[in-house]
């Protein structure tokens, strides 16, 4: 992995002292769309310095005391444009129908810049932006979902800047709106202007699905134009606008993507719908992961700062802020628990070794899992008065997503929906 010095990294500049300069756009035709925009920092003079990983369950917890107050409070501390930037190419009259969003720009100078076509003006934008890793210079690319008239663009941003690894976080339709345009056939293969792209293996999971693709450029005659696997991981459990119930899926889909992203890549396209919500939250805790190994810190606050002067809104609900220090505390807890197969039988024998004044691995393992605290803000209906005399276990009540509802009829056929404590696995 390349490792830039410090100073590439974009400095993190209060909000008080800098305004970000974003075009004024207005709604033409049905097909613009815009995302709510967060309200504008106020001055303030907190600060919120790296937390040690052994500091970080106790900060969570005091955090979210009083229904995630200090949470909040943090994250509306953090500025909106951290930069005075432009966003002269995106506002351009030819490239407006190119955004998805009328609000949702990419800076100049973080922009992600095609090559020109013939005859075609401005067909160097796309709604994309360079993002920093932890310490690796543009090891990201945040991507707005193509739309059906840009998918050609993105699959030229994909050959020319050498990409190997697509991470998708939102799917096609939610709640009933495009999110994004399927920019892949389902099977065989299409071309998407010169980029000729075939479906080679599919994969669905639980909580995501892999597809491999073979891509190539067309239009060569002598047949010798190379080849490219490209891969990509659509992580299709990750709500709109909300987080996943839990961290542990998107911890394994991140571990996924690491491994599978080769050394000799361009950055990995990261995209959402808008390439800002979602996208930020997946490269923040990337980026905090690899901090967590090389500092024993993380620095949540910072790193969003810093990448938010890179494209515009990254991390976009306080729901989403506190998602990321989830899934860091998870890791930090309870680390990597998926094993191979063939690992199997040498894992256990460690496990089954004694430790002096420790016991066995298994019983430090159960321990863990025994000191995992009950979320009883996530069990509301549960504990409701009216539903305490259900429960048998006043310490065993379903999670309010995984309840099973049932509906019965009355003699007047109103459905009335009867809660049980039955959960789906």
């Amino acid at each position: 992995m390349f490792l830039s010095p410090p100073a590439l990294l974009l400095p993190f500049l209060p909000s008080s002292a800098l305004s970000c300069q974003l075009p004024s756009c207005s709604l033409s035709g049905t097909e613009l769309q815009s995302v709510p925009l967060l309200a504008r920092s106020p001055s303030t003079n907190r600060k919120y310095p790296p937390l040690p990983v052994d500091k970080l369950e106790e900060e969570m917890n005091r955090r979210m005391a009083d229904d995630n107050k200090l949470f909040r409070e943090e994250f509306n501390a953090l500025p909106v444009c951290p930069i005075q930037a432009s966003c002269d190419a995106a506002s351009k009259e030819e490239n407006k129908e190119k955004n998805r969003y009328v609000n949702i720009l990419p800076y100049d100078h973080s922009r992600v810049h095609l090559s020109s076509l013939e005859g075609v003006p401005d067909s160097d934008f796309i709604n994309a932006s360079f993002i920093n890793g932890y310490q690796e210079k543009n090891k990201f690319i945040a991507a707005q979902g193509p739309k059906e008239e840009t998918v050609n663009d993105f699959w030229r941003m994909i050959w020319e800047q050498n990409t190997a690894t697509i991470v998708m976080v939102t799917n096609l339709k939610e709640r009933k709106e495009c999110k994004c345009a399927q920019y892949w056939p389902d099977q065989g293969c299409w071309t998407y202007g010169n980029i000729r792209v075939s479906v080679e293996d599919t994969m669905v999971l639980v909580d995501y699905t892999i597809r491999k693709f073979c891509i190539q450029q067309v239009g060569d005659v002598s047949g010798k134009k190379p080849q490219r696997l490209v891969t990509q991981f659509h992580f299709t459990s990750w709500p709109d606008f909300g987080v996943p119930f839990t961290p542990i899926g998107m911890l394994k889909f991140l571990k996924k993507v690491k491994t599978y992203n080769p050394q000799y890549a361009g950055p990995i396209v990261v995209h959402c719908s808008a390439g800002v919500g979602r996208t930020g939250t997946f490269i923040v805790i990337d980026a905090m992961l690899d901090m967590m190994i090389v500092e024993k810190k993380v620095d949540v606050f910072g790193f969003v700062a810093r990448i938010r002067a890179q494209r515009c809104q990254m991390v976009q609900t306080d729901m989403q802020y506190v998602f990321i220090f989830q899934a860091l505390l998870e890791h930090y807890l309870y680390g990597d628990t998926e094993l191979e197969v063939t690992s199997l039988e040498s894992h256990l024998a460690k496990l089954y070794n004694l430790s002096p004044g420790a016991g066995s691995g298994l019983e430090a393992e159960f321990k863990k899992l025994t000191s995992i605290k009950i979320q009883n803000d996530k069990m509301r209906t549960g504990n409701l008065p009216a539903n305490m005399k259900k429960n048998r276990v006043l310490q065993i009540i379903p999670c309010d997503w995984k309840r099973e509802g049932r509906y019965v009829c009355t003699d007047t056929n109103t459905p009335i929906r009867y809660q049980s404590t039955t959960s789906f696995v």
